[in-house]
């Protein structure tokens, strides 16, 4: 009976001994797993992280280049008045033309017309003066806080004089 005994607790050490160690195997495989799924949760929100990063870095561009055209279109509508006000656009002109000491001809204009969001107006001007003194008021016109271009600007030497007469075809704009 000694040794049927001395086989039972071998047996049971040897079947204690098995599973101790499956439970020890099937609990470092479970840990690994777990262990990886962590490891892979870690990766996708770095991921995530990263894209938000570039996500906000995106918008804070975008909300930079919105802000410069909201301050162009501001700047732009501040140029444009709501009403033509052609009788001020003639006194800084009148003005301008008194200071660069250039004879002014005439001053045109044709009515308004639908142009995107604004109404275009085109004006005429004929000064008489020397080169260097159109040249400036050309300057001046265009520095002037209203938005102002010149389509097409033609310059004729008067003759047996040393100066020049100059037709300026330009379109003004209101609201």
């Amino acid at each position: 009976m000694n040794l049927n005994m001395k086989i039972i607790d071998m047996g049971c050490i040897i079947f204690l001994v098995l599973v101790v160690a499956a439970g020890v195997f099937f609990f470092q495989l479970s840990f690994s797993q777990h262990s990886s799924q962590i490891k892979l949760e870690k990766e996708q929100l770095m991921a995530q992280k990263n894209n938000l990063n570039l996500v906000n870095a995106k918008l804070a561009q975008l909300q930079s280049q919105f802000k410069q055209k909201e301050d162009r279109v501001l700047e732009l509508n501040n140029r444009v008045p709501k009403a033509p006000q052609m009788g001020d656009l003639l006194s800084r002109l009148h003005a301008l033309v008194k200071k660069r000491d250039i004879t002014l001809i005439d001053f045109n204009h044709k009515p308004a017309q639908g142009f995107e969001r604004y109404k275009r107006i085109p004006v005429n001007i004929i000064v008489n003066g020397g080169f260097l003194d159109i040249y400036r008021l050309i300057h001046d016109v265009e520095t002037l806080n209203r938005v102002f271009i010149f389509e097409n600007i033609i310059i004729k030497k008067q003759e047996g004089k040393n100066l020049c007469q100059a037709t300026l075809m330009a379109s003004v704009f209101q609201q």
